[in-house]
Formats: C-alpha cells, sequence, structure tokens
C-alpha cells in the first residue's frame, strides 16, 4: 500500500502535465464567465434576489467540475495502468458518464431554490401590519436554518466531488464501507486534496481582489464585467492545477481504500 507522500507525490505529477492543465483549463474559465455574467445581471438588485441567484454559478460549477472530474478520473487512470493515453479516445469513451457530473448540480439548484422561495415567504409574512415583527420575532430560527442548509449543500456537493466522482466515472457501485470503518482517514484525505486548493484560490483572490481595489472600473458595468473577464482568465489558468491535483488524489484516495495502492 502506498503513503500518503506517495499518492500525493504522483497526485502532483500528473496534475503539472501541460495537456491536462490546457484541457481543464477552459472548463474552469466557463465557470468564471458564468459567475461575471451573473454578477452583471444582479447589478442593483434587490438583496434577496441576489441572496438568492449568487449561489446559481456555484451549483453550476459544481456540476462542471463533476463532469470533468469524469475525463480527468479516466485519464489517471489509465495512467496509473502505464498505457498510452489517447485523449480523444478517452474523452469520447467517458461522454455518457460525463453527463452524470452535470445531473450532480440539479437537485442542488432544484434544493436551492425550494429554500429560496420559502426565505421569500418568511419576508413576506414580516412585511404583515402589527403580526409582522412577532413572526418574526418567534420563528427567527427558521431563516437560519434556511441559511445553515444552503451553506451546507455546497460543501457536501464538494465532498462528493472528491469521494463520489470516482464512482460515477467508472460506473461503479458505491460503497460506503471506508466512510463507516475509516471516516478519519478519509477526512484527512480530503483535506490533503482541498488545503492546496483552497490556499490557491485564496491567493489568487487576494491578489485579484487588490488589483480591483487599486484599478477597477466602478461607474460602468459594462467595463467592469470586461475587466473581471479579463482578470479570470489568468486567474483560471493559474488555479487549474490546483484542481487537477483535488481529483487526482481523489482517485489516489479511493485506490487507498478499495484497490491497495
Amino acid at each position: 500500500m502506498m503513503t500518503i507522500d506517495e499518492m500525493g507525490k504522483r497526485a502532483l505529477e500528473a496534475s503539472l502535465k501541460k495537456e491536462k492543465i490546457f484541457l481543464a483549463y477552459p472548463i474552469l474559465l466557463l465557470t468564471m464567465l458564468i459567475a461575471v455574467f451573473v454578477l452583471a445581471i444582479l447589478d442593483k438588485a434587490h438583496d434577496w434576489v441576489i441572496f438568492g441567484a449568487i449561489s446559481v454559478p456555484i451549483y453550476l460549477t459544481i456540476g462542471l467540475m463533476g463532469s470533468l472530474s469524469v475525463f480527468i478520473h479516466r485519464l489517471y487512470y489509465h495512467e496509473l495502468k502505464g498505457e498510452t493515453i489517447d485523449y480523444k479516445e478517452i474523452f469520447k469513451a467517458s461522454m455518457n458518464r460525463m453527463w452524470n457530473g452535470v445531473f450532480l448540480a440539479l437537485p442542488l439548484i432544484l434544493m436551492h431554490v425550494i429554500l429560496w422561495l420559502m426565505m421569500g415567504l418568511f419576508y413576506l409574512l414580516q412585511g404583515i401590519p402589527y403580526a409582522g415583527p412577532i413572526v418574526a420575532v418567534l420563528f427567527s430560527m427558521l431563516p437560519f436554518a434556511f441559511m445553515m442548509i444552503m451553506t451546507v449543500l455546497p460543501l457536501f456537493a464538494f465532498f462528493i466531488l472528491f469521494y463520489g466522482s470516482t464512482f460515477f466515472a467508472f460506473d461503479l457501485k458505491v460503497d460506503l464501507d471506508c466512510l463507516r470503518e475509516n471516516p478519519l482517514t478519509l477526512l484527512k484525505h480530503f483535506a490533503i486534496a482541498t488545503f492546496p486548493l483552497m490556499m490557491g484560490a485564496a491567493g489568487l483572490g487576494i491578489i485579484y481582489w487588490a488589483t480591483m481595489e487599486l484599478f477597477g472600473v466602478t461607474n460602468n458595468i459594462v467595463a467592469l464585467s470586461l475587466q473581471r473577464i479579463f482578470l479570470l482568465a489568468p486567474f483560471s489558468f493559474y488555479l487549474t492545477p490546483f484542481v487537477l491535483f483535488f481529483f487526482h488524489f481523489g482517485l489516489e484516495s479511493y485506490r487507498h481504500f478499495y484497490k491497495k495502492g
């Protein structure tokens, strides 16, 4: 059985291959463009509308990343077996399974919309004369619960991307034995895969924020959106290896529990 250091080294080497970076980069860039488009639409929108719609790019990103994970897992699987990689053939063979990743976003969006509408109903009840403040006080735990669920949903989906994407990449029967028997080890693997991604995103995010603070256009939404696109293009490119490492280490984790290296 391989050690975690060996698993990490192998996943890192695979994540720095330029062919994979240029294959995955357009998907990440597309997710950034979706976010820019949604932000442009929500400019000067009502707070409730912004709160509900701002998560849509997150769920769409999860769906696109789920689709990408299928292709990446299947590429990495052939790499680990030492086989010659034919990107075109592997992509054609992966098409049907890639839809599984896209469908990952649909139940999340549906759940988010339901919670969003329920919060909208709570807003309306608050506006009822005299009774509204009473409802707001007595049932204040409801919006708290709604917001907690809306926060946990993307985190849960992110964990599925790490642990579950291997299963739907190869049409495997979902087996939760390792989650029951070795929860701490699995969480450690998840943390190892996630930490570089979070640090990379945080570092690039700080650079993006500082650039926008110093040179951002604020008086024209079209110019602002274009500026965001030009900045997010390199942002996505430099983030791509971190995303690839996340997926590669996910397959390494699966092999650790089920294939023994």
